[in-house]
């Protein structure tokens, strides 16, 4: 098991924008094997702030696209052949997240965060909320990394 931190990443709200306030590509992706088109808004550079999270980060799916995320929008974003994992939950995910992370420091990237009302602080991982009208690109992973970086330098985590 890699000792990298996690990236939780949504993917309605964050990759597929409804009411796109940034420059997008609009597209068609297919889910269930093929089996469903869906239109798309995606903003432009979301395939840039992802592969730079990759990079950072162990990337995991968790939206309710579930096994459908990675294959879906692979060829759009420019995604690695190999999918990314995804967790099974669509409500309640911080503590499939946490659960998932067994320890290991994680970011959360989904605009839902905001409509969960105040959510203190875990200790050991970042709540980032996204304006579903901007998506990933408002998302730097490198000062996500750096957060991250400082709060597992405080013991116990904040």
């Amino acid at each position: 098991m890699s000792s990298r931190p996690i990236a939780v990443v949504e993917v309605d709200g964050v990759l597929a924008l409804d009411d796109p306030k940034v420059p997008v590509v609009e597209t068609v992706v297919h889910t269930y094997g093929h089996r469903w088109a869906r239109p798309i808004s995606i903003p432009v550079g979301a395939s840039a702030v992802l592969r730079q999270l990759a990079q950072e980060f162990d990337v995991v799916w968790a939206s309710s696209w579930s096994h459908n995320a990675h294959p879906a929008l692979r060829e759009v974003l420019d995604l690695p052949a190999e999918p990314w994992p995804f967790l099974p939950v669509q409500f309640r995910k911080l503590g499939a997240i946490r659960a998932y992370a067994a320890g290991r420091p994680w970011v959360w990237i989904d605009d839902a965060i905001h409509d969960l009302g105040h959510l203190p602080d875990p200790p050991d991982g970042l709540l980032v909320p996204v304006d579903a009208g901007e998506g990933i690109v408002s998302v730097d992973p490198a000062a996500l990394r750096e957060q991250l970086a400082r709060l597992s330098a405080v013991p116990g985590g904040r």
